[in-house]
C-alpha cells in the first residue's frame, strides 16, 4: 500500500454529496479521536472555491489513463469517491499526527519549509497554491511538516550513493533550472507600458513590488510581488504552458513581451539558467528514489491502519481492513448511476 507515496487514482461514481452546509457529527472516529464533518466540508470548500486547481484535477492525473470528472453530479458537489480518498488521506495523517503527539515531537523551522515546498509542488506551483485560501495552506504545510518530523525520527531508508549517481547521469535534463522572475497585471497595456519602463531603465524588482498583481489570496503573502517579482530556479514543466514556453525562449537577462495565461499578463526575466551539479542534486536524488520505495513512514501508516480503531460515517462509506489496499470505501451507487474510470488526483505528503 503507497498512501503517503503518490496520487490516489481512483474510480469515480459520479454521484453528489449534496450541497455545501453545516453538517455536524463526524466523518470517521481514529483511536476515538473524531474527523469531525465540518473539517471534510471545509477541504472541500476549499479545493472548490480554487477553480484553477479544481480544472486541473477534474481533468485527471498527468499520464494516467482513463482521466475524467472528480466533480459530482450537482453543481458545487464532488464525486463519492474523491470525497472517500480524500478522507482516507485525512485518516492517514491523524495516525501520523497521533503519533507525532506521542512522541511529542515538534516540526523545526526547516521541516516546515520542506514541508511548504512540497506541498507547492504537489499542487502544481506557487500561484495554484496561492489560489487556496491562507488557512487551508497553513493547514496543509502543518500537516506536511508532521510527516517530515516523523520522518526524521523514524530515519530515511538507506539510498546507495551509487544509484545517486546512476540516476543523475540517466536524467541530467531534470536538473537544470531556470532562476526566473515576473511582473502580473491584469491588462495587456498595462503589461506593455512596464515592458517599455524597464527598457528604459527602471529596475524590475522595484515596479514588481509597486505593480504586481502576484499578491496571494486576497492581496495576502505568499505571491512574488513581495520578492520583487522573484519565483526562484525552478526545473522545467509544471508552470501554465504558456508562461514556460515564454520562460525557455528568453536568454538570461532577457525580457519578455507581454504574455497572457489565465492569471492575466505577464512581463518575464529570466535572471540566470543553471545546472545542479551532482553534489547539489544528491538531496533531491535521494528523496526521490527514497519516495519510490516503502519508507518509513508509509511503512508506519500501513502498521498504524491495521492496528487502529477506525469509524468511517455511513455517509462517506467503510473502512475496510482485509486485503492488500485497506481504506476507506465510497457508498455503492444505486441502481442505474451512470460511473467513469477517472484518475482523481489529491496531493499527499511524499518521503
Amino acid at each position: 500500500m503507497r498512501r503517503l507515496l503518490s496520487l490516489f487514482v481512483v474510480a469515480v461514481a459520479v454521484l453528489a454529496l449534496g450541497g455545501c452546509g453545516s453538517l455536524g457529527g463526524y466523518a470517521a472516529k481514529v483511536n476515538g479521536v473524531r474527523i469531525d464533518r465540518d473539517e471534510v466540508e471545509s477541504e472541500l470548500e476549499a479545493i472548490l472555491a480554487n477553480k484553477e486547481y479544481l480544472d486541473l484535477i477534474d481533468q485527471g492525473a498527468p499520464g494516467q489513463p482513463g482521466a475524467g470528472r472528480v466533480r459530482g453530479a450537482g453543481n458545487d458537489t464532488f464525486s463519492t469517491t474523491f470525497i472517500a480518498a480524500l478522507l482516507d488521506r485525512r485518516i492517514s495523517l491523524e495516525l501520523i499526527h497521533q503519533e507525532v503527539r506521542r512522541r511529542d515531537l515538534v516540526p523545526t523551522a526547516e521541516q516546515r519549509q520542506a514541508a511548504r515546498q512540497q506541498v507547492v509542488g504537489l499542487l502544481g506551483g506557487q500561484e495554484l497554491f496561492n489560489g487556496f485560501s491562507k488557512s487551508y495552506r497553513d493547514k496543509l504545510v502543518e500537516q506536511f511538516a508532521e510527516v517530515f518530523a516523523l520522518q526524521e525520527t523514524l530515519g530515511p531508508p538507506e539510498v546507495d550513493p551509487t544509484e545517486v549517481a546512476e540516476f543523475y547521469e540517466q536524467n541530467r535534463p531534470v536538473f537544470d533550472r531556470t532562476c526566473v522572475r515576473h511582473i502580473l497585471v491584469d491588462t495587456e497595456e498595462k503589461a506593455a507600458a512596464i515592458k517599455a519602463r524597464i527598457v528604459a531603465g527602471e529596475d524590475f524588482a522595484a515596479i514588481a513590488v509597486a505593480e504586481s498583481s502576484d499578491r496571494g489570496q486576497d492581496g495576502g503573502e505568499g505571491g512574488s510581488a513581495e520578492q520583487g517579482g522573484a519565483l526562484g530556479c525552478l526545473p522545467s514543466g509544471g508552470l501554465v504552458p504558456e508562461f514556460q514556453q515564454a520562460m525557455d525562449a528568453l536568454q538570461p537577462g532577457q525580457v519578455s513581451d507581454p504574455v497572457r495565461t489565465q492569471f492575466g499578463f505577464h512581463i518575464i526575466e529570466v535572471t540566470s539558467r543553471q545546472k545542479l551539479t551532482l553534489e547539489e542534486a544528491t538531496p533531491e536524488i535521494r528523496q526521490r528514489l527514497q519516495s519510490q520505495g516503502a519508507g518509513p513512514v508509509a511503512a508506519f501508516v500501513d502498521k498504524a491502519v491495521r492496528r487502529a480503531k477506525i469509524e468511517v460515517n455511513p455517509r462517506y462509506g467503510t473502512f475496510v481492513k482485509t486485503g492488500q489496499n485497506p481504506g476507506v470505501r465510497p457508498p455503492s451507487p444505486p441502481k442505474g448511476a451512470v460511473t467513469t474510470p477517472p484518475s482523481a488526483p489529491i496531493p499527499v505528503p511524499q518521503q
